[in-house]
């Protein structure tokens, strides 16, 4: 028999995946940050679209944001500034696996 943990989770990592996502991704995000639950936002696929989206800097403000950058150029988006992000944010696909592989929990929009 299998027993389930008790302690309640630290981190949460949240792959996005589609343009959609936006309203839920914050919503998730915000009451983790107000629980003390750190949260950590891959966006990747149709996810990075969220950069241009006017509550972005929400999410920033919610959240550690990282772009995959093969994906953020693939939609021709390269080349746009994106407040609130550096280049050290624009990462590979190792960075989703690295959250997986430290969050607590984990997500996909």
């Amino acid at each position: 028999m299998t027993q389930e943990s008790t302690t309640p989770p630290r981190s949460l990592g949240i792959c996005v995946t589609t343009r959609e996502s936006t309203r839920h991704v914050l919503g998730l995000a915000g009451a983790a940050a107000r629980v003390g639950i750190s949260t950590e936002i891959f966006l990747t696929g149709e996810g990075v679209h969220l950069v241009r989206d006017r509550r972005f800097q929400e999410l920033i403000e919610a959240a550690r944001v990282s772009v995959c950058d093969a994906s953020f150029r693939s939609a021709d988006l390269d080349g746009e500034d994106v407040i609130g992000l550096t280049d050290k944010d624009f990462v590979t696909q190792w960075r989703n696996a690295e959250m997986v592989e430290h969050c607590d929990r984990y997500l996909i929009v």
